[in-house]
């Protein structure tokens, strides 16, 4: 029995080594499930910083494209004061020389009105006062000429410089791209994380946040480039009418007094009235040229920017201002956030959300301001130029119809002359207190642009922090 037994109890012996070798240690099992959850672990906090980082790219990406923004604006703006400053000079010089001119010809044509060929004996006399005002309107177009020159040149050294219309809307328009980018690669980043309920919604908040950033930088830049084409077009077609206005009344206006009253013949007087009658008439419905062109340059541009930008959804900062703070809300009421760097990013947002929100002030501001001018200038121009075209009319009336009694004649070009005085006297008046009221309110106005300031302290803290 003994000799049976032991090697059945050696056999035990055995297989309980053997099974004791083959089943790992319970400790090594829990070891390997911690293993895997430091690997999901390190997994997730990966990719979260992948996300994080892809936000630092946007936010620095809209940070680029509003100071884009900011450099657009300021050179398409800077030479504006300065030559609205010279226009009214011009106008001064020109105003000054044709109400003397004007005076002249009431004085002489009053002077003779009851004795024309004593006076046509001192044509001198009488061809004085048109003589003036021609040189007048050619003084006024040479000076007109000379500021259209160097609008050219200042809009070719914009080229050079990278601000032409062409290659700012390329350059934003870049930007936009890799905005959108970035904001895809975002978007599959967060979807192929594992995200508990308040990170899903820390991380869809600032999606938000980014989007609604990105629309209004892009709602900025469209509202300046169309300003800007704008502009453009009313300063060309300030300078082309001025030269419409000042050819006419020269040529065949006072010239053609001039020759009349040389070769004593009144129907060239007349011809001169009907130089005055278009150079009045253009002064007159030259706000509906200038505005109404920049009006249809404007929506030229508002569809080119439609084909290339597109449309944004987000039309006010009301509503980034609120998500920034629902962002911030979020933040606070979870354990721990989702770390620092989300946290600073929430509060570069505010600031973000706060420099918009001053620029669409700004814009609103010079809307309405833009929209009172046009206003002022339509009442202004019809003003100046509804007399000039009185003072062509009775010219060619004088000219064509009272050409067989000089008398007549003469009485009408003096009586016109008065009109037309009115007309330069209210130009120049005008052109006073315009002036004066854009000194003014100058300091006042560069004090509302801070939002658009090359050194906004707002844009300059988010350019310095995001580096």
């Amino acid at each position: 029995m003994k000799n049976s037994t032991a090697p059945k109890a050696l056999l035990a012996i055995i297989a309980a080594s053997v099974l004791a070798q083959s089943a790992p240690p319970a400790v090594w099992a829990d070891g390997a499930v911690l293993r895997e959850e430091a690997q999901v672990s390190h997994s997730i906090d990966s990719s979260q910083s992948s996300v994080e980082q892809i936000d630092e790219q946007i936010l620095k990406k809209e940070i680029s494209l509003l100071r884009l923004n900011t450099n657009f604006r300021t050179h398409y703006m800077k030479p504006e004061r300065n030559r609205k400053r010279r226009l009214k000079v011009f106008d001064l010089i020109g105003g000054g020389i044709a109400n003397a001119g004007d005076i002249t010809l009431i004085d002489q044509f009053r002077r003779y009105q009851n004795k024309p060929l004593e006076g046509l004996a001192h044509k001198g006399r009488l061809q004085s006062g048109a003589i003036t005002v021609l040189v007048a309107y050619l003084t006024m177009g040479s000076l007109y000429a000379g500021e259209g020159v160097w609008d050219l040149y200042t809009d070719y050294k914009g080229k050079k410089e990278g601000f032409g219309a062409r290659s700012i809307l390329k350059q934003a328009t870049a930007l936009k791209t890799e905005i959108d980018a970035l904001l895809e690669s975002r978007k599959r980043a967060v979807e192929a994380m594992s995200l508990s309920g308040t990170q899903r919604d820390i991380f869809g908040a600032e999606d938000k946040v980014l989007q609604e950033s990105r629309d209004l930088a892009l709602l900025e830049f469209c509202r300046l480039y169309i300003d800007s084409r704008k502009r453009h077009t009313a300063r060309d077609m300030t300078t082309i009418g001025t030269l419409l206005v000042c050819g006419t009344g020269a040529f065949p206006g006072a010239y053609g007094v001039i020759n009349g009253l040389k070769n004593v013949n009144l129907k060239q007087v007349g011809g001169g009235g009907i130089g005055f009658l278009i150079s009045g008439s253009t002064l007159t419905v030259a706000p509906a040229l200038i505005h109404g062109s920049a009006a249809i340059t404007g929506k030229l541009s508002a569809d080119k920017l439609l084909k290339t930008i597109g449309s944004q959804q987000c039309k006010t900062t009301a509503a980034l201002s609120a998500d920034a703070s629902h962002l911030n809300q979020l933040l606070t009421a979870s354990e721990g956030g989702t770390g620092g760097g989300l946290s600073e990013r929430a509060r570069q947002y505010n600031v973000l959300a706060d420099l918009l929100k001053d620029r669409e002030a700004y814009l609103d501001a010079e809307a309405r301001r833009q929209k009172r001018e046009v206003l002022e200038s339509f009442i202004s121009y019809m003003a100046v130029g509804g007399p000039q075209i009185a003072w062509g009319a009775t010219l060619t009336r004088a000219g064509y119809r009272l050409n067989n009694s000089p008398v007549r004649a003469f009485h009408g070009v003096a009586s016109g002359a008065v009109v037309n005085e009115t007309s330069w006297a209210m130009w120049l008046v005008n052109t006073l207190q315009k002036g004066t009221r854009d000194e003014l309110s100058a300091r006042k106005r560069q004090a509302e642009a801070e939002p658009f300031n090359t050194t906004n302290a707002k844009l300059v803290r988010l350019e310095s922090v995001n580096k």
